[in-house]
């Protein structure tokens, strides 16, 4: 049995039969229609499967498996109770654990007043926190039970864990007993280490340099991200991401959009973008749909070749349980698959019209008129990213201390390459593809002419 808690209030109980394996969520008595949990729209909801809304706060792949091994769970339901970085207000109590519950004193606040303060992305690129100690278990930081083979993204099989970051003492650790305002994703030794001889196994180095540098890219360029940072630890670097759905002591509830189509983590590269898309048009004003669009064109731009329905989500404007209105939340989970042999084939995760691919410029325009966008609008944020990516992105890779871009990148048993030369021949495959495909003759002739002139 397990008690549900959402923004403060016990709301029901999720209990499991253990012969039909049939899964039971009821309220308590007095719970309102408005404080009902999305998709368990009924007083009592059954299941098979674990509902969509708690499923996708699950970990994914081995790393849900080493969580049940390690709790010795024999149901679909009691993996809630060993959750560390649970969504939003949500939190989940066992028979036990439930005898402790206190609700406590929240701060009401809007997202957007104290939206500078929650993300506190104003750091310098690169942020390494050099200067820190990480007092983090081995056996923490490195599970042996996650080493997979080929991967299909890169964020479902990020290992991840709440860190508690201390300013004063200069300190990283982990404690799963208190509530922390940032997760660690260290990197996996398994997949950062090149074996020629071993074809079932992904090579996927340096992955958290990457997250941080396109998550401050995405800033950099107008988006919403929360602080990030990375932390050298042996060969590679592991990364510090600080959690937006946390102000000071009190929590604001978040959605993915699969949560909202009532769709579980194995469709989360099934639906289209035009599903995910008209999905969050039914909460979001024209405003926000316009900042969700501008971040696919975005992801497309840099090849976010894993952006699914599981990495985008909205955010409650308050976290005052009246105040029904969302809007877009940060992103997060920003990274190019196209370095990665494993991962390199698409530009998004999910389908835009047909193609996750070669998406050209056309189809971009076709996609807005089956969102009722302006073409207009589209065509000045295709112009206006990839003008701002053509001009920056260098200077990113070059504002990278030698010691990341000297990092040996295997290329085959016999060939590395640095790995600056990997960015930047990333970056000149990308303006072959922004030229062909993205931007109009006229836009290239204009830049043509520009370079001839400086």
């Amino acid at each position: 049995m397990i008690y549900i808690i959402n923004n403060n209030k016990s709301l029901g109980v999720l209990t499991q039969d253990h012969q039909t394996k049939e899964i039971t969520f009821k309220y308590n008595d007095g719970i309102t229609n408005e404080e009902y949990i999305h998709g368990l729209t009924k007083e009592v909801n059954t299941s098979f499967y674990l509902f969509p809304v708690f499923e996708n706060m699950l970990p994914e792949h081995d790393q849900k498996k080493l969580l049940v091994s390690q709790n010795d769970i024999t149901n679909d339901i009691d993996i809630l109770a060993y959750l560390d970085n649970i969504h939003g207000s949500f939190e989940f109590y066992t028979d036990e654990t439930i005898k402790q519950f206190e609700p406590e004193e929240w701060e009401t606040f809007n997202f957007n007043e104290k939206a500078k303060e929650i993300l506190n992305n104003d750091y310098e690129f690169p942020n390494i926190l050099s200067d820190y100690t990480l007092d983090i278990d081995p056996s923490t930081l490195y599970p042996t039970e996650l080493a997979n083979s080929r991967v299909i993204g890169l964020s479902g099989y990020q290992y991840k864990f709440s860190v508690l970051l201390d300013d004063k003492t200069k300190t990283i650790t982990h404690d799963s007993s208190k509530s922390s305002n940032y997760f660690m994703k260290p990197y996996s030794k398994y997949y950062s280490t090149f074996m020629p001889r071993d074809k079932a196994r992904s090579y996927i180095p340096y992955l958290l340099i990457n997250e941080h540098l396109f998550m401050t890219i995405a800033r950099d360029f107008g988006f919403d991200v929360p602080y990030s940072a990375i932390i050298k630890h042996g060969v590679d670097y592991h990364y510090i991401i600080k959690r937006y759905d946390r102000y000071k002591h009190s929590k604001i509830d978040h959605t993915e959009i699969l949560t909202l189509m009532n769709k579980e983590s194995e469709q989360k590269y099934k639906v289209s973008m035009q599903d995910v898309f008209e999905a969050a048009q039914e909460y979001l004003d024209n405003d926000e749909q316009l900042k969700l669009l501008k971040f696919i064109i975005f992801s497309i731009v840099i090849a976010h070749g894993d952006l699914h329905a599981k990495n985008l989500s909205l955010i409650n404007s308050s976290n005052d349980q009246k105040d029904e209105k969302k809007q877009v939340s940060p992103f997060y989970d920003i990274s190019t698959t196209k370095i990665y042999k494993d991962t390199k084939t698409n530009d998004i995760g999910l389908k835009v019209l047909n193609k996750t691919f070669k998406i050209n410029r056309e189809f971009l325009l076709k996609f807005a008129d089956l969102l009722n966008i302006d073409r207009e609008i589209v065509k000045e944020y295709i112009n206006e990213i990839c003008s701002k990516f053509k001009d920056t992105f260098l200077n990113y890779v070059d504002t990278l201390p030698s010691e990341i871009k000297g990092l040996p990148f295997h290329k085959s048993a016999y060939s590395q390459n640095p790995f600056e030369v990997i960015l930047k021949n990333y970056y000149e495959g990308r303006i072959k593809y922004i030229n062909e495909y993205l931007l109009d003759k006229d836009t290239i002739l204009e830049e043509e002419e520009d370079d001839f002139w400086d």
